[in-house]
This record gives C-alpha cells, structure tokens and sequence, in this order.
C-alpha cells in the first residue's frame, strides 16, 4: 500500500500515457478524479483495484475507451465518456451506485450481480437495481453486451432486454433455483416475444452443471432466440463426458431451435 498526497498529485502530468492501473493505492477522491480527468489527456484504458476509501469518482474524458473498478467506490458517475464503450464492475461494493449521464459508445457493460440489492446503475431516469429495472423510461440501445450473475429468474433478463433492446452477447453464471419450466415462461412472456425480436447473437453460461433450472433457462433461448448463431456452456472438466454433451442437446432440444444456424 502507498499513498498519494494531494500536493504531489498536482505536479503530475503524463500527456502520453494510454493505459493506467492504480493499485493498493490511498488517494483522495478529489486527487483521483484529478488524476483521470486531467493528469493522463490521452488515457484510454483505466482499472481501479484497491481498498482506498473514496465516496465517489467522476469521469470527464474525450479518450478513456475502457473502465474495470475493483474497489470499495460508493459512487461513481460517468459526466462525459464520449470514447467509453467497456463499462467493468469487476467487484460491486455493497451500495455502489453508478450512474452514466453521457457515454453514447458504451457497447460492454457487466458484471451485474442479482445479490448486490444496494447498488444500483442508472442511465438518465432508468434505474437497474441489482438485476431488477425498477425504472425503465429510457432504452439504451448502444448496450450489445452483457455480463450477470443471477439465479434462473427469466423474468430478471426479460427486463433487461427491453432496457437493452440491441443486446447481442450476454454472459451468465446462474446459480441454483427451482425450475419454472420452459413452456411456462413462453405463455408468461408471450406479448414480449410477439412485439419483440430477441436479437441475441451469443449465450454464454457459466459453471453449467444441467440441472433443471439451467435447462429450462437455456432451451428458452433455444426456441425463441431466432437471430441465436452459438450457445457456450462452460462445464468443469470433472463433469464433462460425451454422454453428458449428448444428454444436453436433448434436453435444450437443439433440434428445435428457432435458429437453424445457433450451435452448441
């Protein structure tokens, strides 16, 4: 651990450097945002990974294309980003709050995690608490990928598709819950799929074991997803067999899928 006294950081100036990490690093909050918004005028890669106490960052860069926060930030609040397009909450704080004012390139935005029912992520009015949109007024449509982490809830991801209508790639790690069953969520979100095109491109399921509710959650995209080109389930090695990839392809019921083209 070192620490960055607000004189010092006065004096810095790195008009060349691209890519930034500050690590086990005690700073204040208005020497941080000094640091990202003035210090680095051609930073494109920033990654916060450390214990500092700080309440809030703001972002205000032309350059800065991609955000990783691993630290115990309350706030942080994207001013103008008009370059950002990879937006990382690699460890959300307990009540973190995001909020993206401006940032009309964001295309990767993740790891949303359905347990962190304090943070909340914001864009404009619309407001996602953990994995629930509380708020939808406005969509935002430069969102194409999406990383969660959540239990088998549909109707979670379902809100999350209208609030992100262009999302191509979304990656997943589900945790274990009683399964609803694939026919009954069809009848319950029947007016989302008959006014909505699925446009999702890439399912990515992590730490899949085929239980129920996995099953269920996947075959649902399966048949419904028409735009689907490839299905990814990541499976530790201890329960990888070939007779457990045949016994997938049955139970996601591939041969049916909407997309004739989706692989598994």
């Amino acid at each position: 651990m070192c620490s960055l006294m607000d004189y010092s950081v006065e004096t810095l100036r790195f008009p060349q450097l691209r890519k930034f990490a500050l690590v086990a690093v005690d700073i204040s909050e208005d020497s941080l945002c000094h640091v990202i918004n003035t210090c680095c005028p051609a930073l494109e890669c920033l990654l916060l990974r450390t214990n500092f106490n700080v309440h809030g960052v703001r972002i205000n860069s032309p350059t800065l294309q991609s955000v990783g926060i691993h630290a115990s930030v309350v706030e942080l609040t994207v001013e103008n980003a008009p370059s950002l397009e990879r937006l990382l909450c690699l460890k959300m704080h307990m009540k973190m709050i995001v909020s993206v004012v401006s940032a009309p390139k964001l295309e990767t935005l993740g790891c949303i995690s359905h347990h962190e029912w304090g943070s909340k992520i914001m864009f404009g009015t619309t407001v996602i608490e953990g994995l629930r949109v509380d708020s939808l007024t406005t969509m935002v449509r430069t969102v194409k990928i999406l990383a969660i982490h959540m239990n088998s809830n549909l109707d979670m991801v379902i809100d999350l598709m209208r609030c992100f209508p262009c999302l191509e790639k979304l990656y997943m790690k589900i945790h274990k819950k009683t399964p609803t069953g694939t026919n009954c969520w069809r009848r319950k979100h029947r007016n989302f799929l008959t006014s909505h095109d699925i446009c999702l491109k890439t399912v990515v399921l992590g730490y899949y074991k085929g239980f129920q509710a996995q099953v269920d959650f996947v075959t649902f995209f399966v048949l419904n997803a028409r735009s689907l080109e490839s299905i990814q389930l990541v499976v530790d090695s201890r329960n990888y067999s070939r007779e457990f990839v045949s016994g997938q392809r049955e139970k996601l019921q591939i041969e049916k899928r909407a997309s004739r083209g989706a692989r598994l």
